[in-house]
């Protein structure tokens, strides 16, 4: 068995808001205040299926992705302790792995939904043969936080919203902010609030002491 395993969503966890929120602010209004709302997978494949943008500027919209400024730091201080990283969305890996390739941080393990782009948006593809499969959101969290309990000893969870809830609680240690941080004090589990990741390493570098 492996000793620690860190494992963080990315949307307005690593990042300050949601990729699909960026695009819809910028370029779909309409949406904003549509009654019409889709969740999980829809809403994602909506969104991203109409930007009507070309390569080149979907390719700046990612660059302008505002990760957190102690987001590269902490995931070396987990590694460096002898932990594992990886980043869990039911987001579209296209963006996710093209921001990190931005940052020179293109080896950090992504565990998402796949796409590509084409026809003037991001096209989502689910694969029903993933081992984390989940029909609303494409990718299964707490699939995945099972799976890594076979091989780690302690895993913690970082995330900021309702998606993030089940996969989180099944973990040792809980970081949590927004959304997912008042429906984990609705029901009274222990968690650390965070604001950013500099919280995080502060918080972990007292923790992995004891563990490691």
């Amino acid at each position: 068995m492996k000793k620690f395993l860190f494992i963080s969503d990315f949307d307005g966890t690593v990042t300050a808001q949601d990729f699909f929120q960026q695009i819809m602010y910028r370029y779909e209004h309409n949406k904003i205040f549509s009654n019409n709302w889709k969740s999980g997978f829809d809403l994602l494949q909506d969104v991203f299926g109409d930007m009507n943008l070309t390569q080149a500027q979907l390719d700046l919209e990612i660059e302008r992705i505002p990760l957190d400024p102690y987001f590269l730091s902490t995931v070396d201080f987990i590694e460096n302790f002898g932990g594992d990283f990886l980043l869990l969305s039911a987001g579209c890996k296209y963006y996710i792995q093209r921001k990190l390739d931005l940052v020179g941080a293109e080896n950090i393990d992504i565990i998402a939904n796949d796409g590509f782009y084409g026809d003037g948006g991001l096209r989502m593809v689910k694969d029903e043969n993933n081992l984390f499969y989940s029909e609303k959101f494409g990718i299964d969290k707490v699939s995945v936080v099972k799976y890594f309990r076979n091989e780690y000893d302690i895993i913690a969870y970082a995330g900021d919203s309702s998606v993030d809830f089940d996969a989180c609680k099944s973990c040792d240690i809980r970081f949590a902010k927004s959304k997912l941080a008042d429906i984990l004090n609705l029901f009274n589990i222990n968690h650390h609030k965070f604001k950013n990741f500099c919280d995080i390493k502060s918080i972990l570098n007292s923790k992995l002491k004891h563990i490691m």
